[in-house]
């Protein structure tokens, strides 16, 4: 479960757990100008519930990215269109709108079909619903330490197949019986052929294991017969989601969110019908899973 380090530094930050599993809001911060030493406190916070929230936080886009900045470089988005003048910086608009939306990533890890996964992502609230719009979260860390032993040992040499094109068959959002759609996914394709990564890793930073599974685009566990593969991958993406490993974010307007992409899955609902804007970001890694 997640636990507070006993450093003086974090000691100095008003920190709430959210649940029992991850997720902690920390109060009084004004993250536009904060010095080195709070960051460093924040840093550790973020390592210790992967899930940080913010509230009340007055920022523009340059404000936005330079906290950002502090965790390291600012990835470009593969499939945001929506930049902003702000390098790294992308307007995030919500599913929602005038009807319910059908498109549905559900759960997932970002960037996971690339050698180097996302470190992680940052979502600032610019106008977001009085209700609806939730971000969920679990643990990779509990996935793996809930697994009974003889199944951690079977699954520590072993390796999965991450596809980019499962988002796009099973997401929504590319009607795949039109021929313009199938063009996109072939040029997606393209740019994004397949990775692998290990079921079982470590995490970089803190040591943790964690099984390393994202639902949208794990696809098949090297050398299994398929049928095999896919029983397995079912049964882990089902047990990776458990309700006692996760925490739920309620989005305010000037909240900031950051999450831990390596030992996180997350999932965005869509059960609002009004707008929702946010800048987002991505932060880099030169991390290999396995590494």
């Amino acid at each position: 479960m997640a636990t507070a380090s006993n450093s003086v530094a974090q000691t100095q930050l008003d920190i709430r757990p959210m649940t029992g599993a991850m997720g902690c809001e920390i109060l009084g911060v004004d993250l536009a100008q904060i010095d080195d030493a709070t960051f460093r406190s924040i840093h550790q916070a973020f390592l210790d519930y992967s899930v940080v929230v913010f509230r009340d936080q007055e920022l523009d886009e340059e404000s936005f990215a330079a906290f950002g900045k502090r965790f390291g470089k600012l990835e470009d988005e593969p499939f945001l269109p929506h930049k902003t003048e702000t390098p790294g910086v992308y307007y995030f608009r919500g599913a929602g709108g005038k009807k319910l939306s059908t498109q549905n990533l559900g759960w997932h890890m970002d960037h996971s079909y690339q050698k180097n996964p996302s470190l992680g992502a940052m979502l600032y609230a610019l106008n977001v619903p009085a209700a609806g719009g939730d971000t969920l979260f679990s643990s990779s860390y509990l996935a793996y330490e809930y697994l009974s032993e003889p199944m951690q040992a079977f699954l520590e040499d072993k390796i999965a197949i991450h596809d980019v094109l499962h988002y796009g068959m099973e997401s929504g959002h590319f009607a795949i019986s039109e021929v313009a759609a199938l063009e996109r996914l072939a040029k997606m394709r393209q740019g994004f052929p397949q990775v692998e990564h290990p079921l079982i890793c470590a995490h970089p930073e803190t040591g943790k294991k964690m099984l390393y599974i994202n639902k949208a685009w794990t696809t098949a566990i090297k050398g299994l017969h398929p049928k095999e593969s896919k029983a397995v991958l079912d049964m882990l993406k089902e047990h990776s989601l458990q309700d006692r490993f996760q925490c739920r974010v309620r989005w305010h307007n000037k909240s900031l969110l950051i999450w831990d992409n390596r030992c996180v899955q997350h999932s965005p609902n869509v059960d609002y019908d009004e707008p929702r804007q946010m800048l987002r970001i991505a932060l880099h890694s030169d991390w290999v899973p396995g590494t």
